[in-house]
């Protein structure tokens, strides 16, 4: 590996948050949320980390569900979380005994017409105000009457997806809540309600099956810092230094000539850039981690490089290592400068990077 750009996974750390999830919420089971990679951590390392302790996968994709089970996750159920696309993914459902989440009138006709050899468990979906997939009103009722005359049917599970639980503040959750549970089944069949917000912070929403997704990965839903010392950075995504030079006032740094120094500088070039998933929109100050203390960045993301400001690191060299996020540098402070979420910087880190599992 000649270019030392790394993204440092440590898989301890997402089973101690996952079993951090459970003791929040400990009489019920948590679907592991390992869709879109695993949030670009790995999806088969992951999983088969957490073989001996997850209760079920969640995944958005039929072709997710198989990528585990041909990697010989055969014991622990998933959950694919979207349904089927198409009728023919059925097959794949019976083959590979997946769960199937029900959110449209178009997936219930197609479970409702094939003739299953054994019975398939599905997970309903409610809209109560997200306003995403999922029934509504009648449409919900309906839906669970069709699937309960069903023979071929197994368990019934009801599901539904916060819009706010990030936001304390906000009366959207207790809201969902309420119109989850004034439909007419939702005492009558297991239920899941909770994402990684809501099992941290909103206990009335702790039914049979949580949802841990984002926290699993160490990066906490809430734009608040109390719930950080609460989890364990998973991924430490890192490089090194290339090059450093000195410049005088009032020179530029970059493309555009966005950074100007106020002082004279000493500028660091990072081997890592948006060709790399780092977020181009990081602005000038967004913090980095390098021996020992924070810098920041100083000027435009280009597609393989970052500038530094090395103003204040000691004895920097060619080769120190710099850490983009991770063990010692919050992602979710990162994602704060770049206006965007640990979760699109964490889908977004491309092949480009080495992955090393510790």
């Amino acid at each position: 590996m000649a270019r030392r750009c790394t993204a440092s996974i440590n898989l301890n750390a997402i089973k101690k948050n996952y079993l951090y999830a459970k003791s929040l919420s400990p009489n019920a089971k948590a679907i592991a949320i390992v869709k879109a990679n695993a949030y670009g951590h790995g999806a088969i390392k992951v999983a088969s980390h957490l073989e001996d302790c997850a209760d079920c996968y969640g995944v958005a994709c039929i072709e997710e569900a198989v990528e585990l089970r041909n990697s010989g996750i055969d014991k622990t159920p998933i959950l694919l979380m979207e349904g089927i696309f198409e009728v023919s993914e059925l097959k794949l459902i019976e083959k590979y005994n997946l769960i199937v989440t029900v959110c449209n009138s178009k997936q219930l006709q197609w479970l409702l017409d094939n003739k299953f050899n054994e019975s398939v468990d599905v997970f309903v979906k409610y809209d109560s105000g997200m306003g995403r997939l999922g029934f509504q009103g009648e449409e919900f009722i309906n839906a669970i009457n069709l699937l309960e005359e069903s023979e071929k049917i197994g368990q019934i599970t009801l599901m539904t997806h916060f819009s706010s639980a990030d936001d304390l503040n906000s009366t959207s959750t207790n809201e969902q809540i309420s119109n989850f549970d004034k439909t007419l089944y939702a005492k009558k069949y297991s239920t899941s309600l909770a994402n990684s917000a809501g099992i941290m912070s909103w206990s009335e929403s702790h039914r049979e099956y949580t949802r841990p997704g984002i926290m699993l990965y160490g990066s906490s839903p809430f734009p608040e810092k109390t719930f950080l010392n609460k989890l364990t950075p998973a991924m430490t995504l890192s490089s090194v230094l290339i090059s450093i030079k000195s410049f005088k006032v009032g020179q530029s740094i970059g493309y555009g000539c966005r950074y100007i120094c106020k002082q004279d500088t000493l500028i660091g070039v990072v081997a890592i850039g948006y060709a790399d998933g780092y977020p181009r929109s990081a602005e000038d100050g967004t913090p980095v981690y390098i021996n020992g203390v924070k810098s920041k960045i100083a000027g435009r993301v280009s597609m393989d490089m970052i500038t530094i400001d090395l103003t204040g690191v000691p004895n920097p060299q060619i080769g120190d290592c710099v850490e983009l996020f991770g063990e010692n540098l919050s992602i979710d402070e990162v994602a704060e400068h770049c206006s965007t979420i640990s979760y699109e910087i964490f889908t977004k880190i491309t092949n480009r990077v080495y992955k090393s599992y510790v």
